[in-house]
């Protein structure tokens, strides 16, 4: 695959030089064009034009990269000073280091997160096959996070000049203590058995054919009960997981495929971060278990590059499964089949988008597709294709066998009336932020207050981001004129038919509710305690949107650039109070304007999210407004 053979080239060589693409071009028989093509879209990947800027450019790359996320819980937690601060470490090392601030990394429990990447040199003159060999080609990571600034410019000094012992702190995922036991998570059905418990429900599924060799009777039994248990997709869409799977396997094709959508790049989230690395094993027997009920025999799971100690767990999950026959060539003896493996990303937010996924795993640029068709009828190379979230496909070994494997196990997890149960990313202002399975239905306050210990230093709450930055900023209540008239009846019913507001606290976490109030919800809450900057979290975002914007839509690549302009204007105090009322007129506001244009022409939702930082700020803050407008 061109994708991943460039990521091996990027790896090896810090850069792609131009002979090692011409050679991956003839040894895979494409054009020399196709691999450009790809190698310009991906963020990950380093291109020089011309053999003389090839020449220059590469003798100026840097011994050292230092990564600084730059993006909500981070720049919360001050991560302009950690990026000014390695700069100046940096500068008595010339152009050996560069330091940069770059989109959300996935540690957003643990901010400010900080990684430093040391390249090892490698000779761009050998073949492919030498560079893979060489144990001296590749680069080393280490993980600061959450440490204060003067520690990580310490740590940073030394392992510029080399002083690099084991005593040097290396902020490993796996190391860091899981917010919630993953034993008590009832997400996992083999909690304390054995490792060869586990994949029971594939067991199940092949021991099906003693008494229906077509297997016809399994399907139909483990999508009924996805739709008992009315399991949800939580990447985002909230789509039937029932109603996806059935539409792959009733979809005329020569093959099919799985996807399993773990490219988690949404500021605010890291659940399947967490999923991948204490229960590998649920994510690859979901794969499976869906792979042999729509009619798979070709999955991929597609992982974040920088991610990479999940990567490595999944990669050795899929070892055990296949030594153990359950997973490749005749599963279990059965005649069925179900290759899997693992896709790394090289970079990019956009591709969380399923069709923007399926098309990086073609070997495309990964820019999304006009809809319809869907992929469940024309997905990874035009075949019935089922893209999942992590943790949907989790969820299903379980939903398939416990109890009495109908679904109600899953369903009667829900509270008071609601069904099932979620993992919600949680960080920004709380004591202990981290990942946390709780019954839907469970209210805000209670996560905050159950969960996570509350608010830090018990201030109160100036705002919440209920879905990263895709939903904007909200206050902890809001006033029932804010919600549209259509809406005030069902947000009446949750706060009292005489309440003139909507205390969020008592809001719940599920997505037919919120959705009904016209607010967003997804896996990644960030919680901001008074004092917080919101004007510097809504630059932050908008840059954000801007830097990850594919730019196949034209007023999506231009109009995040101009929501990037209209918030510095903003931030450094280039707007009045006039111009400030102008951008909250839905009458007259070009803001408004600009969204809706970008929301009438986004092929994916990015576009349409991307105004929502700049206008929830507008509508819910205008304190924080008025301190940066010029007088």
């Amino acid at each position: 695959m061109i994708v991943q053979e460039l990521l091996r080239l990027q790896d090896t060589f810090g850069y792609l030089p131009r002979k090692q693409m011409a050679a991956l071009a003839h040894r895979l028989s494409v054009p020399l064009y196709r691999v450009h093509e790809v190698a310009t879209f991906f963020p990950h990947f380093t291109v020089f034009p011309t053999d003389e800027e090839e020449r220059r450019g590469a003798a100026a790359l840097p011994e050292f990269e230092v990564a600084v996320c730059r993006d909500m819980a981070c720049q919360l937690r001050g991560a302009p000073q950690y990026v000014e601060a390695l700069e100046k470490a940096a500068a008595a090392h010339g152009g050996k280091v560069r330091v940069r601030s770059v989109s959300c990394l996935g540690r957003c429990d643990r901010a400010p997160a900080v990684r430093i990447v040391q390249h090892a040199s490698g000779d761009a003159g050998s073949s492919h096959s030498d560079a893979q060999d060489s144990s001296n080609h590749g680069h080393h990571v280490r993980a600061l996070m959450g440490r204060p600034v003067a520690e990580v410019v310490a740590v940073a000094q030394s392992v510029f000049a080399g002083r690099v012992d084991d005593r040097l702190p290396d902020d490993r995922d796996i190391a860091f203590p899981p917010s919630q036991n993953p034993a008590e998570w009832r997400i996992d059905a083999y909690g304390g058995q054995p490792r060869e418990a586990r994949y029971a429900a594939i067991r199940r599924f092949v021991a099906s054919a003693s008494t229906d060799p077509s297997f016809n009777s399994e399907r139909v039994r483990i999508i009924k009960a996805l739709q008992t248990a009315n399991l949800l997709g939580m990447g985002g869409a909230g789509g039937r997981a029932y109603k996806k799977w059935s539409e792959v396997r009733e979809a005329t094709g020569e093959r099919r495929y799985v996807v399993c959508n773990g490219d988690e790049s949404e500021p605010g989230t890291f659940k399947d971060r967490e999923l991948l690395l204490r229960a590998p094993h649920l994510v690859v027997e979901g794969i499976l278990l869906a792979a042999l009920v729509v009619g798979a025999e070709h999955a991929f799971l597609y992982i974040r590059h920088e991610y990479e100690e999940a990567i490595e767990a999944a990669r050795q999950e899929i070892a055990w499964a296949r030594q153990y026959g359950l997973c490749g060539d005749n599963i279990l003896n059965s005649g069925l089949r179900c290759d899997l493996q693992v896709f790394v990303s090289p970079g990019g937010y956009i591709c969380g988008e399923q069709t923007a996924m399926v098309q990086a795993i073609q070997d495309e640029r990964a820019e999304p597709r006009n809809r319809p068709p869907e992929l469940q009828t024309n997905g990874l190379w035009n075949m019935p294709t089922l893209v999942n979230n992590v943790e949907t496909l989790a969820w299903a070994p379980a939903i398939a066998i416990a109890g009495d494997g109908s679904g109600r196990w899953y369903a009667d997890h829900g509270l008071a009336g609601y069904q099932g149960a979620r993992f919600f990313s949680v960080s920004g202002d709380v004591e202990k932020p981290g990942v946390y399975e709780v019954p839907i239905g469970i209210t805000l306050g209670e996560l905050l207050d159950n969960y996570c210990g509350g608010i830090q230093g018990g201030k109160p709450i100036k705002a919440f981001a209920l879905s990263g930055p895709s939903g904007g900023f909200l206050p902890p209540v809001l006033p029932l004129d804010s919600f549209s008239p259509e809406t005030r009846d069902k947000v009446k019913k949750l706060a009292g038919e005489d309440a003139n507001a909507f205390d969020l606290r008592k809001l719940p976490l599920d997505l037919g509710v919120t959705r009904q109030l016209k607010l967003m919800l997804g896996a990644a809450i960030v919680v901001y305690a008074e004092g917080s900057d919101l004007v510097a979290q809504m630059l932050a975002c908008q840059r954000f949107y801007q830097a990850e914007s594919c730019g196949k839509c034209v007023p999506c690549r231009i109009g995040s650039a101009k929501l990037v302009s209209i918030g510095e204007d903003l931030r450094t105090g280039k707007l009045d109070q006039a111009a400030a009322n102008r951008l909250s007129d839905r009458q007259q506001s070009e803001l408004f304007a600009l969204a809706q244009a970008m929301a009438d022409t986004a092929i994916c939702g990015l576009g349409t999210s991307a105004p929502n930082p700049l206008k929830s700020l507008l509508a819910y803050f205008p304190q924080d407004v008025s301190k940066h407008l010029r007088t």
